[in-house]
């Protein structure tokens, strides 16, 4: 047995050497930016992966050469992914002088003083992925969020990426520099949640504050430390953080109240609608904007699978929703060819007439009515344009006020998991 397995070890590790032997596609690519030359070595291999055995492997590792002369990084880009080159370069588009950012799970900020290169530690590896967002490119607003990964894609050496439109850079979630002046805060670098809320969740910025001091996160409510008993109604609030003063409070908000079914859709249209800054004595505050009346409860139709879905809703709404698709297609009860009820799918309708079929699915336990062609049909664009002219026809009489009484509130999924609810 271990003459066996010594020689399962031996031949892997000799196709091993093999196969991450160069393949002979290298080469070397220059690009000019200002006084520097970026130099993009890409290497392909062929490793060999224990699950798909033999694969192929490109990466791209950078250098940044100045008068012919390779930058020294004073620290280390990496320690435990086994890429120990640098992954990428960015160029800071929002300043005068030539500046770069680079590096790969730690980053470094590159510019010329004095006629001779620069090299200022920006980012110190931590367990996430580094990370680059403008707070303020989007019309003062929060730009997208950039993760830094190794690159694979040689098409995407030339133009080099640039960072641009803004002043405030917020580098890992833990540093913000001034590009201007160079200036950079440190913040939030031990990950403390508030009030038991932590931070961002999910990564990025929301908001930027209008005196240009307090950045706005998403935050989740940390229930592995908290008693039934101190579980919030809403697992959601917001962080408004100081970064130069390194401090920061909640705003807790009702994710039923702010109709927030998804975490997803807390995006800056969402928070104008529902928080305001508030200025009192010189100093500015995040609030809820009070006395606001809940939006109309709408549905969510996704082109990508064709799915219509009505959530959190009470067991009153699939009567109401069946009698409309079968107004909508024209139908009578007679196209209901199948009806039933399972632990795991919930209450089932499969409609049906000649190739159209249609199918409702109703989860009691999830607060949930979706709306889509038959789970075992082929979706072909027109079953998909079908069900998105029925879901706007809903959504247009939701929007009117109607069938409101048939939608509940968002439960706390952790209370759902712990049984503290008891639907009715």
């Amino acid at each position: 047995m271990k003459i066996a397995l010594f020689s399962v070890a031996l031949f892997i590790s000799i196709a091993y050497f093999f196969a991450t032997r160069k393949s002979g596609k290298n080469f070397e690519r220059d690009i000019p930016y200002g006084p520097f030359t970026i130099r993009a070595k890409v290497g392909s291999s062929r490793d060999f992966n224990m699950n798909y055995g033999m694969v192929d492997r490109t990466s791209i590792a950078y250098t940044v050469l100045f008068k012919g002369k390779a930058i020294e990084m004073p620290g280390d880009l990496q320690n435990n992914t086994g890429l120990p080159y640098m992954w990428n370069v960015y160029v800071l588009g929002s300043v005068e002088e030539p500046m770069l950012i680079v590096g790969s799970q730690s980053l470094y900020l590159i510019y010329i003083k004095d006629g001779v290169p620069v090299v200022e530690a920006l980012l110190k590896q931590s367990q996430d992925f580094a990370s680059l967002q403008f707070l303020d490119s989007d019309k003062g607003q929060p730009g997208p969020f950039i993760e830094v990964f190794a690159e694979s894609d040689t098409n995407n050496i030339d133009p080099l990426k640039k960072l641009e439109g803004g002043r405030y850079l917020m580098v890992g979630e833990q540093k913000v520099l001034d590009v201007q002046t160079r200036d950079v805060w440190s913040f939030h670098v031990g990950n403390e949640p508030i009030d038991n809320y932590s931070f961002p969740s999910p990564h990025g910025a929301l908001a930027f504050s209008p005196d240009k001091n307090w950045i706005v996160f998403l935050a989740e409510f940390q229930s592995w430390n908290s008693s039934d008993e101190d579980l919030p109604e809403s697992e959601h609030a917001l962080i408004a953080y100081d970064f130069k003063k390194d401090t920061g409070y909640s705003v807790k908000f009702d994710d039923t109240e702010t109709r927030l079914i998804n975490i997803q859709e807390a995006n800056l249209d969402w928070f104008h609608r529902l928080f305001e800054w508030k200025e009192k004595d010189g100093a500015i505050r995040l609030q809820r904007i009070p006395h606001q009346k809940p939006e109309y409860w709408t549905g969510r139709y996704k082109s990508e699978d064709g799915y219509y879905t009505l959530f959190p809703v009470k067991p009153g709404i699939l009567p109401v929703f069946l009698d409309f698709v079968l107004k909508q297609m024209n139908w009578t009860k007679a196209q209901i060819v199948k009806e039933e009820f399972h632990e795991y799918t919930g209450r089932c309708i499969d409609l049906a007439s000649g190739e159209t079929k249609l199918d409702l699915r109703f989860k009691e336990d999830e607060q949930s009515l979706s709306f889509s062609s038959h789970l075992y049909k082929e979706k072909t664009e027109a079953d998909k344009l079908l069900i998105q002219k029925i879901a706007a026809a809903f959504d247009a009489e939701l929007k009117a006020g109607k069938h409101q009484e048939h939608f509940g509130k968002i439960l706390s999924e952790t209370k759902k998991i712990r049984g503290l609810y008891k639907l009715d």
